[in-house]
């Protein structure tokens, strides 16, 4: 089996593009097969596309005005600032982005601040859920 090495820049610039465009179809295609998602709201890690993408496209559901803001890389992978509202919660926080070399996704960490706009955001889930 040959290894293919994709430039992480490539894979880096695809994920924001998919984000920012809200183009959930391409997403399946940027992750690796078992990828874990670390969302904010709890504690224990989603694994696997189709919880990744599903998530996703609930929260960008509630987002609005989402924009990155500034990109860090370092030897685990990447950082990207975001900022954004949850209705009348403006929030900031950082995706902690992780590639294998195929330029796969392998692991996502999503950090977001402050406490108000994550218990916000977790009520408006719940209530799209039908929980509430």
């Amino acid at each position: 089996m040959t290894n293919i090495t994709v430039d992480p820049l490539s894979a880096l610039d695809e994920w924001h593009r998919i984000v920012t465009q809200l183009d959930w179809d391409a997403l399946p295609d940027l992750l690796a097969d078992d990828v874990t998602y670390h969302n904010p709201g709890q504690l224990e890690p989603l694994r696997g596309k189709d919880a990744f993408v599903g998530t996703l496209q609930l929260v960008f559901e509630i987002f609005e005005d989402f924009e990155y803001a500034r990109r860090f890389s370092g030897d685990e992978g990447y950082v990207l600032e975001f900022r954004g509202r949850v209705g009348d919660a403006p929030f900031t926080g950082i995706d902690i982005v992780r590639f294998d070399e195929t330029g796969k996704i392998t692991d996502l960490v999503v950090m977001i601040r402050p406490v108000g706009a994550i218990l916000k955001l977790g009520q408006e889930v719940a209530h799209r859920l039908g929980k509430v």
